[in-house]
Formats: C-alpha cells, structure tokens, sequence
C-alpha cells in the first residue's frame, strides 16, 4: 500500500474544515453552560443615552479569542423583546476577563447575557 496522495490529503483537509466549524459551535454551548466563561454586566448611563456593559469572565484552561456574546433584552415579565450580538475586546487568558459594550434593546428593562462562541488561541498563557 502507498501513501496517499496529495489530493487525499486535500480531502482530508476540506473535510475537517467542514466538521471544526460545527464542532466547535456545539462545544461552545456545551462548555459554556458547564462553566467555561461568567459574565457580568450592568446598564450605564453613559451622557446621551445608556449602554450595557460589563466583563466575559474566562474560567477555562485556553486562553481564547473572538469571544462573541448573544443579548436577550427582558421585560417586565421576563419575556423576551429582541436579541443582539457582541463582541468581548481582544483575547482573554485563562482566569482572566475582558470588557463588552452593546447598545440597548429598546423596550428591555433588563437582559440575559450568554456566550456563544470563541476561538480557542492555546493552551495556558503562551499566545
């Protein structure tokens, strides 16, 4: 038996590419509901309007990156009135946080912060 060509090795290639994606989006949910990431926000008077804002808490071992967060406004009934995506600043180390910042959702007296997907960049601190 020989070893595989070029073109297996390209299969090989596009066909992981294809799965990671997915992979790493259910992953995502699932670590962190079981407590990779916290996340703390407030709502800010900020002299024209308001904002929310607040840090992505990283409790995982990999230091990450492009961080994104899903944001349900709430009602009074806790009812949901929209949703909005942001992104944290820059990469996060393990045990360390960064900041977030979003507009508002209008009609929302307050809100439901999740993360939904990062990057893993490595392992402990080293870049």
């Amino acid at each position: 038996m020989g070893t595989p060509g070029v073109r297996t090795w390209i299969a090989v290639a596009l066909a992981l590419l294809t799965v990671l994606p997915t992979t790493r989006a259910a992953l995502s949910q699932a670590r962190g509901a079981a407590g990779w990431f916290r996340v703390s926000w407030a709502l800010s008077p900020d002299g024209v309007g308001s904002r929310i804002s607040g840090d992505v808490f990283n409790d995982s071992p990999y230091r990450v990156t492009n961080v994104r967060l899903e944001i349900e406004g709430l009602n009074g009934d806790s009812g949901s009135v929209g949703r909005a995506s942001a992104w944290v600043f820059g990469d996060i180390r393990p045990g360390g946080r960064t900041f977030f910042a979003a507009e508002p959702i209008p009609g929302s007296i307050s809100y439901r912060v999740n993360v939904v997907s990062w990057d893993v960049v490595s392992l402990g601190e080293a870049p």
